[in-house]
């Protein structure tokens, strides 16, 4: 007995300084959390050329009520205006047409983003604001969407084939048809021989308009030549990631991280705007590639591009009923998940005993003790659009291990997050 009460006493003190947490270090960092901690509403962001938004999960009411409340700040308190989404690209061109006035509902272009994932009242909500802004604003000040994604082909085709009918009818109609296999309804199960042969067309359409620009410019202008040309450039890396042995999920980052800085570049170009947020999933947003078979992450990207103009706010939660895609049946569903373990921000978090806070950082950096915590690795949630019951059972499953203070400047916590509020046709 004494034996084993032995073993018992040294494996604990062994994990305690493995760890380096014990029950007077613990309580120690959550008075830490308790005093840096500030509600969201009370949240001060710098003015940084892109602020980065990521989401613990992709279904959750409170995720997408955040980006409305972060992005509502820098449009009133230091004027951004352009929000892009982890979303299709041509799909986000829709969404912008309704901001701007266009036909169409709120529900609508929540839909035309391209994923099941945005079809919520929440994001219907956030699109039914920006539309209700603009209306009170002069161009010069109207916001901008765009999706920095590339994974549907549709809303792209349109985009592209409604300027090249109207400045060169004949490669219009000749790519139209060559290009027919490219589309959304069989983006995940198309032969691959359909998808390189497709990818051959697209590499060819975007070479001719290249050496046709000049001629292509005289008959629209430079914007909209650009504009075009980056729909060709979102089909060709949709079948670049479909149809070829690239690493899906790095290409795929590295495209993103392409399409936000040009969104940057069409953005200072054509309407002198300096700043833009962007929102997407915490394995993106975040600025260390720590996403399971990433090799740099798009956040990651842009922080080596933009140094310290690039800001990102990642997200936790202490317990969460989200929706996702079934990763056995595909059915669309309720899961649950509620974190453990004392050495997590999210259960420090939890302990604070509020709704939700936002922590910078940069500000708590006085605190040294819990600076060096928050300079330790551990698992931060990421859940995506597909789940698996079992995985709530498996932190690893359902999270990512990163260095708090490197992959993001600041995060915002969530006690209770509920599901999305699916758009019922």
């Amino acid at each position: 007995m004494k034996k084993n009460l032995l073993i018992a006493i040294t494996l604990f003190i062994m994990i305690s300084v493995l760890t380096g947490f014990d029950s007077e270090s613990t309580n120690t960092l959550q008075q830490s959390v308790k005093s840096n901690l500030v509600p969201v509403s009370e949240m001060e962001l710098p003015s940084k050329t892109i602020i980065g938004f990521g989401e613990a999960t992709h279904g959750n009411k409170q995720f997408t009520t955040l980006k409305s409340d972060v992005f509502r700040y820098l449009v009133e308190e230091q004027g951004y205006r352009v929000f892009a989404i982890e979303g299709d690209f041509g799909g986000g061109q829709k969404v912008n047409e309704y901001i701007l006035g266009g036909s169409g509902t709120a529900q609508d272009a929540a839909k035309a983003i391209g994923f099941t994932i945005y079809n919520t009242e929440e994001m219907a909500a956030l699109l039914s604001w920006m539309r209700s802004y603009n209306e009170q604003q002069e161009a010069k000040d109207k916001i901008h969407f765009y999706g920095f994604d590339m994974q549907r082909y549709d809303h792209n085709k349109n985009g592209l084939f409604s300027y090249l009918k109207k400045i060169d009818p004949a490669l219009a109609s000749k790519y139209g048809i060559a290009l027919a296999n490219l589309n959304d309804k069989t983006v995940y199960d198309q032969k691959q021989a359909h998808i390189q042969e497709g990818l051959s067309h697209i590499i060819n359409l975007i070479e001719q308009m290249k050496e046709n620009k000049s001629v292509y410019i005289a008959k629209s202008s430079e914007k909209d030549y650009e504009l075009a040309l980056a729909f060709a450039e979102a089909i060709k890396q949709n079948a670049t990631l479909h149809g070829t042995n690239a690493n899906y999920n790095n290409t795929r980052d590295r495209f993103m991280a392409e399409k936000v800085l040009w969104i940057l570049s069409f953005e200072k170009k054509y309407y002198s705007r300096e700043n833009i947020f962007i929102a997407g999933h915490n394995g993106h947003i975040e600025k260390t590639s720590t996403s399971m078979g990433i090799t740099i992450c798009m956040g990651a990207y842009l922080a080596k591009t933009l140094g310290d103009q690039y800001y990102a706010i990642g997200s936790e939660f202490y317990e969460s009923s989200f929706i996702a895609n079934d990763a056995t049946t595909n059915e669309r569903k309720e899961f649950y998940v509620k974190n453990s373990g004392n050495d997590r921000l999210a259960l420090l978090f939890a302990h604070a005993n509020v709704k939700d806070g936002f922590l910078d950082f940069a500000k708590a950096s006085h605190d040294e003790n819990f600076t060096a915590y928050l300079n330790r690795a551990q698992p931060i949630s990421a859940i995506g659009a597909v789940f698996r019951g079992l995985y709530g059972k498996m932190e690893k499953m359902y999270t990512l291990q990163m260095i708090p203070a490197k992959a993001f400047d600041a995060i915002i916590f969530v006690r209770t997050a509920t599901p999305s509020v699916m758009i019922t046709d």
